[in-house]
Formats: structure tokens, C-alpha cells, sequence
């Protein structure tokens, strides 16, 4: 039996993959932002360019409370 709650037991099994795959998710999503812009650095984005990608956030995660 374990002394852990399941949820406790899935997360410390699932930690590491998740960093991995969340540090992936994370550098496609800055490489995508930089080509879309023509970019080589998403620090050399505009104000205007770093208001679009905020506003594309923001109706992603309206689609995902839906």
C-alpha cells in the first residue's frame, strides 16, 4: 500500500516527463512567435507584436473555457 494520495503518486511519476514536454511545447511556441514575426528572438519583438501574441492567448483561452 502506499502512503500517498493517488494524485500525489501520478504527479511524482509524471514530473519529470511533464517539465520535459511542457519545455518543448514552450520552444515551438517561441519558435513559431519569432517566424511568424521574422523575428530571430522573441525579445526583439515590437509592443504592437507583443500585444498580438497576448490577444492570440487570450482568445485561445476562451476557446478552451468554452
Amino acid at each position: 500500500m502506499n502512503d500517498h494520495t493517488l494524485d500525489q503518486f501520478l504527479t511524482e511519476r509524471t514530473a519529470k516527463e511533464m517539465k520535459r514536454i511542457e519545455e518543448e511545447i514552450h520552444a515551438e511556441v517561441n519558435d513559431g512567435i519569432c517566424a511568424f514575426f521574422g523575428a530571430d528572438n522573441v525579445s526583439d519583438l515590437t509592443d504592437d507584436q507583443i500585444e498580438e501574441v497576448s490577444d492570440a492567448q487570450k482568445a485561445r483561452d476562451k476557446g478552451f473555457i468554452k
